[in-house]
C-alpha cells in the first residue's frame, strides 16, 4: 500500500469538504514517493475562503473533493476539525512548498516555475537556487499571459519534464490552470501557491511569527492588505456560522443517540427482570 493511499485513513472532513490531517514530514513522504514511481500529484492548500468559494463554483468544488492530497492551509479548517474533536495542525502551503523545494535541490528533481510578475518570476529564479543549492529550475513562466497564450507555453514548460510545478496564479486561477493542464504533466507533482512568489522574493512580508503561532496570519495578511477586506469579510463569518451550526447539530444528533440508546437500555432491563428466577422456587 502507497503512503498515499494509507493516508486516506487519515482523511477528515470540513463542511463536507476533505482533508488530509497529514504533518509537513508525512507530506514530503509523499510527495517524494510520487517522484520515485514517478506519477502525478496534485496537491491542494485548503483554506476557509477556499471552502466557500467552492460552494458556490461547481468546478472549483469537483477540483478540490478530486485533488490526491489536501492539505490544512488555513487556521479555519484546523478550527472546524478541533471543534469535531479531531487533533489536527495547520500546515501552511508556503512551507510546504518550500521543503519540498530542498527536497527536490537534494534529489535533483526537475522544477518549473509558474505565475507571479516578471520581476518577481526574475528575483525567484536566482534566489532559490541560492537558498536551496542544487535546485534545478528547467522552466519558468510569469502569470502574465493570455488564453491564447497558454497551450504555447504549456507545450514549452512540458517539453522540460518538470518533476514538480509550482503555480502562483492565486486562488481559484490556480486551481483552474492545474485541473485543464495537469494532464501535460503525468509525472509532475502540482501545487497551488498562491502569493508564496511574493514573499520569496520580499516582495510581501509574511506575517511575524506570533501572528502565525496564534493562527492569525489572515488577520495579518488584512491588516496589510485592506483590499482583502471585500473578500474576507463575507467568506470568514459564513464559513464560521456554517462550522458552528454543522457543530451544534452534530451534537444534538450525539445527545440525541445517547438518549435512545439509554431508553433503550430501560427496557431491555425491565424485560430481563421479567424473567428471572424466583428466590421463593
Amino acid at each position: 500500500m502507497s503512503t498515499l493511499s494509507a493516508t486516506s485513513k487519515l482523511r477528515q472532513q470540513v463542511l463536507g469538504y476533505p482533508v488530509d490531517t497529514v504533518d509537513e514530514p508525512l507530506a514530503l513522504e509523499i510527495i517524494e514517493e510520487a517522484w520515485r514511481n514517478q506519477r502525478g500529484l496534485h496537491i491542494v492548500t485548503l483554506n476557509a475562503e477556499m471552502v466557500i468559494a467552492a460552494q458556490k463554483d461547481q468546478t472549483l468544488d469537483r477540483i478540490v473533493r478530486h485533488a490526491h492530497l489536501i492539505i490544512p492551509d488555513g487556521s479555519g479548517v484546523v478550527w472546524a476539525m478541533r471543534l469535531h474533536g479531531t487533533k489536527a495542525d495547520r500546515l501552511p502551503g508556503i512551507e510546504l512548498a518550500q521543503s519540498t523545494l530542498s527536497a527536490a535541490a537534494a534529489k535533483n528533481v526537475k522544477v518549473a516555475l509558474i505565475g507571479g510578475k516578471p520581476e518577481v518570476l526574475a528575483k525567484i529564479e536566482a534566489t532559490l537556487p541560492i537558498k536551496h543549492p542544487g535546485l534545478n529550475i528547467v522552466a519558468a513562466q510569469n502569470g502574465y499571459f493570455s488564453a491564447d497564450e497558454e497551450e504555447e507555453l504549456i507545450e514549452r514548460v512540458a517539453e522540460a519534464q518538470p518533476e514538480l510545478v509550482l503555480v502562483a496564479l492565486g486562488v481559484p486561477k490556480q486551481e483552474f490552470f492545474i485541473d485543464k493542464w495537469q494532464q501535460a504533466f503525468p509525472k509532475a507533482v502540482l501545487v497551488g501557491v498562491g502569493g508564496s512568489f511574493d514573499v520569496w522574493a520580499g516582495v510581501v512580508k509574511r506575517a511575524p511569527l506570533p501572528f502565525r503561532k496564534l493562527h492569525l496570519e489572515w488577520f495579518y495578511r488584512l491588516l496589510c492588505e485592506p483590499w482583502r477586506f471585500r473578500r474576507m469579510g463575507s467568506a470568514l463569518p459564513s464559513f464560521a456560522m456554517q462550522v458552528l451550526q454543522e457543530a451544534a447539530e452534530s451534537k444534538l444528533a450525539h445527545e440525541s443517540g445517547h438518549g435512545e440508546r439509554r431508553e433503550k437500555s430501560r427496557k431491555a432491563k425491565s424485560h430481563d427482570k421479567s424473567k428471572e428466577r424466583s428466590k421463593d422456587k
